[in-house]
């Protein structure tokens, strides 16, 4: 989503604001709004300053004076009033005396007034960011109305990188930054819920096990996969996750997700070689670049914002029998029927009975809805405070948040409570700048899975009629028959998984500006983190029931420690010659460490539930021990880029980054990356100029190889573990666990992109497209060891990967008046991956996958692809599935080389439609996705309506196997005959078009600067409130959110500033 200059944006920004100098007004815009100060480059040599994104001023040293300068009151006033075109009061207006730096800046209310040096008539001059300067005569003692005119060019967006900032209009690459305000305009959850919505090539991908479980962290693409799925370590390192920056600093997806929404103050994505080439072989899945809000000068400020919230659980999705069609599918499913012979004549006596005493309950209404019963509507809540102020030299913020999430399932939350210091210090040409921070979370997760509630059969009571939980529903009788565990069983008695969560982080920056062309700076940050998980199971737990009483209950311990470091030294130089040659270059070493230990252990037999210490347990378990792991990894790089621009309509861009990582093998340890971008601003040309109604258009092409770093530590290294139950006298055994590969190259990807960028008809109509094209070669892949072997897998280079896809973007402003404005706005994405020369070589991983999968590794095809045995449907005069061979025969028998591509899992296009509307303070926000063409796995007809066994038929199904299976000859059925308990293959039967339109996020919001608020002390006040997933429609129905539910939102947002 493309943003230019809206004066209306500033004005209701700045409203809310105290009287500040003009140098402070400047600051607040460009720290709210990501927006380039405008510099002086009308002379030859003139230097052009870079943004500085510390302090959010420009490299050039403006001197402006505040208001109270010395004067004369007794000659008297300078007085007036500043406004736009259409009558708007316009505040943060920097009026000085012509020659001087004398003067003010305006109030909330376009006013100014300060003490006359002189008698008699006065030049002053008027100016404003994105307006033309006036000079205007005025007297003391006598108000001037001015009026401000918008300049011809508004300002573009900055694009913020974390190592330098650059104006988009000079800029090359593909990238989009989202303000604070756009991104609380969408939602106020986190900052990846917001940037999914605006953004097309933001993807998260949906979890259908675990919903909406807070604890759980979403898996996060940018324009697709570039590695083989699959790959996760155990330290969490996910190789098609994008790379993180925060302040410059690289971190963690946790820290974005538990980062506070009202500390951001931009978000930029980076998305092609020529923006993220700047990190090299980290930057290949796509760069997210958060910055957070800097402290403001002047005098002492209080901010509050407050985030409050409904959450309840989505289960439309669900489709389950209710008491009497399940004990009707158990009939007609043969679940009574006995067995031949004698034994036969005692089963039916006892099958009857339990038929008959669970029509007896149903019959006295009994149809429990047991889905309620681990849910709840919740109420959550987050705060944050934030105290600034400071000069001109110095500034100084503290800030305090804290956020309460708790889950739609009872017992599973996630608080957290942080607490951050900024210091930010000017002197001349240095600056220094300090942010640290301190996170605390605290999280629970639920006992039982919510798939136990929804499997549990309708026609049992929860309770005896006594009001206790019994542990069992129902106990098997003689021989045969089963056992029914109770889940409310569990969920009641003493079971605790907690995990505590510690993180530190700073931040130091030192920066030198030599003269105004040229910046010196050094940034270093250090981060550590403390996570530590108990879990407490009960002995009384269902778990248990075989167990002998010494063993009986367990505790289990697992702590993570890392520590990280951090650093750059970076030159920046910016300088335009004769008025048309601009120059660009930063060029730096950055260098960073982080090391991670994970150790734990397990213990059993505890007496009671009270006694949780695990000194009070019996020992370990039977056969185990503690565990121990680490992790460590080191890298370097030389990094520069070079931005060169004719007359701003001719651009490029060159990036070269060196890195030495100490992941790939020890005769790859250094790798080159590089990128090329070009644009042509045509909007620009004389010949664009003169049509008029073009305001921008950009075309822009980039290449290059960034490359991907994000796998385990030691994957080219051989290492062993000592075998301490076998040893001599030379010591303890030592087994080989991994084989190294000293010749294991670093993965890189040529990724090559063409964009344009189009506003015509006064901006009204904006767009934006891009077609990438992805090349990963050599791919890291893991292939299969015999067992004589002693390791499993061994880390290798093989084939490559290659995805193409577009994604675009489209805003229409279709109302636009005085107060006014409507617009519809639309964003799409479509991407295609596949497999090229890798041969059979992954053919192990086929057959792993065979019975339990949809996915293949297969020469040509993709990882989105879904692989099955094309089906023909039930055989209506026997029941039985149909299957299609390769040869175009049918059959009834399965083979598993039948299969073929029967869909791809991911969408043929996606994306948000929706429409903003802005009234005077008023403003509204629209936004529902769309997903066409996408095909999933039916995991509800796979496990609820067929493939439901003799074990499992006493639990609940889906209303389908009842109503849509075959049950005699000659029914035209979906599903095989209803009391087949064959087991069923992974057949294009159960491979579905799923097409959805889901309400995404919705809001409505207020702006508040009125004079009644100022008595109080308040110098403005917003309000927003939000529906999120607040609806969804599929063109089928599957269950979602099966060990967690899906859950609806409705919030409402508040901000104070005193």
């Amino acid at each position: 989503m493309k943003k230019t200059y809206d004066r209306k944006f500033f004005r209701q920004k700045l409203l809310s604001e105290k009287k500040t100098v003009t140098a402070i007004s400047r600051l607040l815009i460009i720290l709210l709004l990501g927006f380039p100060l405008l510099t002086r480059a009308g002379t030859s040599g003139s230097s052009r300053g870079e943004i500085d994104p510390l302090s959010g001023t420009s490299t050039r040293q403006d001197s402006v004076v505040a208001a109270g300068k010395p004067g004369n009151q007794k000659l008297g006033f300078y007085e007036g009033e500043v406004m736009d075109t259409e009558g708007n009061p316009l505040p943060g207006v920097t009026v000085l005396l012509k020659g001087t730096q004398t003067g003010t800046s305006t109030d909330t209310h376009g006013a100014f007034r300060f003490p006359a040096t002189k008698a008699g008539k006065t030049m002053l001059v008027f100016s404003f960011i994105g307006m033309k300067p006036v000079e205007k005569d005025v007297t003391p003692g006598k108000k001037v109305i001015v009026t401000m005119e918008e300049e011809v060019e508004g300002l573009e967006e900055v694009i913020i990188t974390g190592i330098y900032s650059r104006d988009k209009n000079s800029y090359t690459g593909s990238a989009s930054t989202y303000s604070a305000k756009e991104l609380k305009m969408v939602g106020a959850q986190n900052i990846i819920q917001s940037l999914k919505t605006l953004d097309p090539a933001m993807m998260v991908l949906e979890n259908k096990q675990w919903g909406s479980d807070p604890n759980r962290m979403p898996k996060i693409e940018i324009r697709g996969k570039t590695s083989v799925v699959g790959l996760q370590t155990e330290f969490e390192n996910d190789p098609n996750q994008p790379l993180f920056i925060l302040d410059g600093v690289e971190t963690t997806l946790e820290t974005i997700i538990n980062l506070n929404m009202d500390r951001v103050a931009s978000v930029t994505i980076l998305k092609d070689a020529a923006s993220t080439a700047i990190y090299g072989s980290k930057a290949a899945n796509g760069v997210i670049v958060v910055e957070t809000k800097s402290p403001e000068s002047g005098q002492l400020r209080l901010s509050y914002s407050g985030n409050y919230g409904i959450s309840f659980a989505d289960l439309s999705d669900y489709n389950l029998m209710n008491a009497s069609e399940k004990l009707e599918y158990e009939l007609l499913a043969g679940r009574y029927s006995p067995m031949e012979g004698y034994d036969g004549f005692v089963d039916k006596l006892q099958k009857m009975q339990d038929y008959y005493s669970r029509l007896k309950e149903v019959l006295r209404g009994v149809d429990t809805y047991w889905l309620s019963e681990p849910l709840r509507t919740v109420f959550n809540h987050s705060h944050n405070l934030y105290i600034d102020g400071g000069d001109q030299a110095m500034r100084y913020g503290l800030g305090i948040s804290y956020n309460n999430r708790d889950g739609v399932m009872k017992k599973s939350n996630r608080d957290g409570m942080g607490v951050n210091i900024d210091l930010i210090y000017r002197k001349k040409g240095l600056l220094f700048s300090n942010k640290a921070s301190m996170d605390l979370s605290n999280s629970d997760r639920e006992p039982v899975a919510f798939s136990e509630f929804s499997r549990a059969n309708p026609y049992y009571r929860k309770r005896q009629e006594n009001g206790t939980i019994p542990m069992y529903l129902e106990r098997k009788t003689g021989l045969y028959g089963e056992d029914m565990l109770n889940p409310l069983y569990v969920w009641n008695i003493e079971n605790t998984n907690t995990t505590k969560d510690l993180a530190l982080r700073d931040n130091f920056t030192m920066e030198w500006t030599t003269f105004d062309a040229l910046r010196l700076r050094a940034r270093l940050g250090i981060s550590k983190s403390i996570s530590k998980t108990e879990a407490f199971k009960s002995p009384n737990h269902t778990d248990f029931l075989e167990t002998e009483k010494l063993k009986k209950g367990s505790f289990s311990s697992n702590q993570h420690e890392s520590f990280s470091y951090n650093g750059d030294l970076n030159i920046i130089f910016g300088k335009i010659f004769k008025n048309v040659h601009q120059v660009n270059f930063v060029g730096g070493w950055s260098f960073s460490e982080s090391r991670s230990e994970a150790s734990g252990y397990s213990v059993v037999g505890f007496n009671d539930d009270f006694h949780k210490n695990p000194a009070y347990s019996t020992g370990f378990r039977e056969n185990q021990k503690p565990t121990y792991s680490k992790d460590r990894r080191r890298s370097t790089s030389f990094f520069m880029n070079l931005n060169y621009s004719y007359d701003n309509r001719y651009l490029m861009d060159f990036n070269l980054r060196a890195d030495g990582t100490s992941v790939f093998g020890s005769n790859k340890l250094f790798s080159t990356t590089w990128a090329v971008g070009l644009a042509w601003n045509v909007h620009n040309e004389e010949f664009i100029k003169k049509l008029g109604w073009i305001n921008n258009l950009k075309i822009r092409g980039s290449i290059g190889n960034p490359g991907n770093e994000n796998f385990d530590a030691y994957i080219s290294q051989k290492t062993y573990v000592y075998n301490v139950e076998l040893q001599n006298m030379f010591g303890a055994s030592a087994l080989i666990q991994k084989y190294g590969n000293k010749n294991l190259e670093w993965q890189r990807t040529v990724d090559k992109n063409i964009g344009v960028d189009l506003s015509v008809l006064n901006n009204r109509i904006r767009v934006t497209f891009d077609y990438y094209f992805k090349d990963t070669d050599p791919l890291l892949v893991s292939i299969g060891m015999p067992p004589s072997a002693a390791a499993t897998s061994l880390y290798t280079n093989m084939g490559r990967q290659i995805s193409r896809g577009w994604t675009g973007t489209l805003n229409y402003v279709f109302l636009r008046k005085k107060d006014l404005s409507c617009s519809v706005n639309m964003n799409a994405r479509a991407n295609h991956s596949e497999y090229r020369d890798i041969g059979d070589k992954l053919d192990y991983l086929n057959k792993v996958g065979s019975s339990t999968a949809l996915n293949r590794y297969y020469e040509g095809g993709s990882p989105d692809d879904l692989w099955a045995v094309p089906s023909l449907g039930i055989d209506p005069a026997t029941g039985r599935e149909v299957f299609l061979k390769k040869d175009g025969t049918q059959t009834f028998l399965y083979s598993a080389s039948d299969e073929v591509i029967v869909g791809s899992s991911v969408p043929d296009v996606e994306g948000i439609v929706g429409m903003s509307f802005y009234y005077k303070k008023l403003s509204a926000s629209f936004s529902f996705r769309y997903s066409l063409g996408k095909e999933t796995m039916a995991s509800a007809l796979y496990d609820k309506v067929e493939n439901i066994t003799q074990d499992n038929i006493g639990r609940n199904q889906d209303k389908r196997a009842l109503y849509d299976r075959w049950k005699k000859p000659g029914d035209k059925a979906k599903f095989k005959a209803i009391d087949d308990y064959s087991s069923t293959p992974m057949s294009s039967r159960f491979v579905v078009t799923e097409n959805t339109f889901s309400g995404e996020s919705i809001s409505i919001g207020y702006d508040m600067d009125a004079a009644w608020l100022r008595v109080a002390g308040i110098q403005g006040m917003n309000f927003r409130v939000y529906m999120n997933d607040i609806f969804r429609i599929s063109s089928f129905k599957e269950e979602r959110g099966l060990d967690y539910p899906f859950a609806r939102s409705v919030s409402f947002s508040l901000g104070v500033r005193f």
